[in-house]
């Protein structure tokens, strides 16, 4: 769209309406830095892929790796989804773009990776193709999500470093 003043055509920037927060997607800090910087060196400027992950840093809520939930997809996450009506998939989400000849690992330098990226379990997104089809993706289940597990750990030790023997105190 353009206006016309005094013969000169000049680009009129529209606005798309930002989700509300409970819509957008979470990422940790680690997570937005690592696809911040992937953006842009990672991904030239004629790459189809940077403007997805350009709308995806602006939308997302940024949030400490202590207080995600651990249903939330984040980088090095294993999760289940279904892309419409179609069998359940098993993916683990890397930053890395080069291709896993095993299948097991899934790039967010990609459609499908991006939409997963931030969102939970039972969510429902979609991932828009560069061909401008949209495929509408279920997640079913975040398996495992390193921050979680960096919790778990942490509480075990904390526990694990409790003293057996109460002193004196308890007599």
């Amino acid at each position: 769209m353009s206006t016309h003043k005094g013969g000169a055509s000049r680009p009129q920037l529209i606005l798309a309406a930002t989700p509300p927060p409970e819509q957008r997607p979470l990422l940790t800090r680690h997570d937005f830095a690592r696809l911040e910087l992937a953006c842009f060196e990672q991904l030239d400027l004629l790459n189809p892929m940077q403007p997805f992950v350009r709308a995806k840093l602006e939308e997302a809520r940024i949030v400490s790796g202590n207080e995600i939930a651990e249903t939330v997809a984040t980088l090095g996450s294993i999760v289940r989804y279904r892309i419409e009506d179609r069998m359940l998939e098993r993916r683990l989400l890397q930053l890395d773009n080069r291709h896993a000849p095993n299948g097991q690992y899934l790039s967010v330098l990609t459609p499908i990776g991006l939409a997963l990226l931030g969102r939970s379990t039972g969510d429902l997104c979609e991932a828009e193709l560069f061909n401008g089809a949209k495929l509408t993706i279920r997640i079913a289940l975040i398996e495992h999500q390193p921050e979680a597990e960096i919790r778990r750990r942490v509480k075990s030790r904390q526990q694990d470093e409790l003293p057996d023997d109460p002193g004196p105190e308890a007599a």
